[in-house]
């Protein structure tokens, strides 16, 4: 099946917790007429703060992507709170590929769908102190998540977001982007990332809708004829 479009965000390339393995067979799989890069493909703020983890494959992933535009697929690439040195080409244009902000996704039946990271939309955003701790922490446990899951097929991310706490701070998150699409009230929808919890939440006339990552969940947003559906890969 050929999407109309696929979303997808918070691959982290250029770290040890990107799952460039999955995301290459992601890209292999895609059949689409528009890739949306919902924030965050690159971490330049961990290679900074850390040192780079570049890999032949992470090159490879961006030589796929290039081909895909090259086909004449549309590339829309959203900037995310770990690409702040990108975000002196936000509107940047260049045939079928785009850089920017945010972006107004138009599905065939007419709606009208808000695509944004996410990171300056919530109570969580990106500089709040609540933001930092949760990175640090983030940072410290998904090294374990990873290995956890390679071998023994457990995540402890997702164990952690399946708490009392971990579940607030999803609601949170996702009723702050629900409340600002709402009083926008010209989308039927907001598709996002940043929050590394795929998920699609239907509020009254508004869908919220977050790919999830490609670091321990590997998931998608793919949208067909203006219906939605999360994948996991």
């Amino acid at each position: 099946m050929t999407y109309d479009s696929v979303f997808v965000s918070d691959v982290h390339l250029g770290t040890d917790r990107c799952n460039i393995k999955k995301f290459l067979r992601f890209l292999d799989q895609l059949d689409t007429k528009q890739l949306v890069l919902v924030g965050d493909i690159f971490d330049i703020e961990c290679m900074q703060k850390y040192g780079t983890r570049w890999k032949k494959q992470h090159t490879k992933a961006i030589h796929k992507i290039f081909k895909l535009a090259d086909s004449g697929v549309n590339i829309v690439y959203i900037l995310g709170n770990h690409e702040g040195e990108l975000r002196r080409y936000a509107n940047f244009k260049h045939k079928n590929f785009i850089m920017c902000d945010q972006y107004v996704y138009r599905t065939n039946n007419g709606k009208k769908y808000l695509c944004v990271h996410g990171d300056k939309y919530s109570e969580y955003s990106s500089g709040s102190w609540k933001q930092l701790c949760f990175n640090k922490g983030y940072e410290l446990i998904t090294p374990l998540s990873i290995w956890l899951n390679r071998f023994f097929r457990f995540s402890l991310v997702h164990f952690l977001k399946n708490t009392v706490n971990g579940r607030k701070y999803i609601a949170k998150y996702e009723n702050d982007l629900i409340d600002f699409c709402t009083k926008e009230g010209k989308y039927s929808g907001i598709i996002c990332g940043h929050i590394h919890h795929g998920n699609i939440r239907y509020n009254g006339t508004i869908t919220y809708m977050c790919c999830g990552d490609f670091v321990d969940t590997c998931s998608a947003i793919v949208e067909k004829d203006g219906k939605f559906k999360f994948v996991n890969y």
